[in-house]
């Protein structure tokens, strides 16, 4: 998958993240999450936050907050450790609007705010966690069960 087809289809999940809220009567321009995925070592959350919420964040990088428009989605990356505790391994700002959240009316809208830098620091982390979770959840099955 090509890089521009990669931000399209994650501009194109993060829409249906938006509607899907709406129609559960969300208030999107509030802020809300979703959870994308979640496993016992690894959870995926996207984080749309508004603009004043967004840089209430302590220590949010000077460049992030250059970035960071009206609208905003951080991929937030969690791991459990050895002893169970999840730990926040990343945040990445993958795309910002100068609309509110309820405002934006299309795939190619979202497509216009994708951050590829953050896409990309968030599409790498991503690769790398889960390349080592595999191996570490195929030890964990207990192939007795498999019978």
């Amino acid at each position: 998958m090509t890089e521009k087809n990669y931000a399209q289809s994650i501009a194109g999940d993060l829409f249906h993240m938006i509607k899907s809220a709406q129609e559960q009567s969300v208030s999107v321009d509030s802020g809300f999450r979703n959870q994308a995925m979640s496993s016992p070592s690894m959870t995926l959350t996207y984080i749309f936050l508004s603009k004043n919420d967004l840089l209430k964040v302590p220590a949010l990088p000077a460049q992030v907050k250059k970035q960071v428009r009206r609208s905003n989605a951080m991929a937030v990356i969690e791991l459990t450790n050895a002893k169970g505790v999840k730990q926040t391994a990343g945040i990445h700002l993958i795309w910002s609007s100068a609309k509110e959240c309820s405002k934006i009316e299309s795939e190619s809208e979202m497509l216009d705010g994708i951050q590829i830098q953050g896409l990309g620091a968030f599409t790498a982390q991503i690769k790398a966690t889960l390349r080592s979770d595999i191996p570490r959840t195929m030890d964990q099955q207990d192939p007795s069960s498999e019978e």
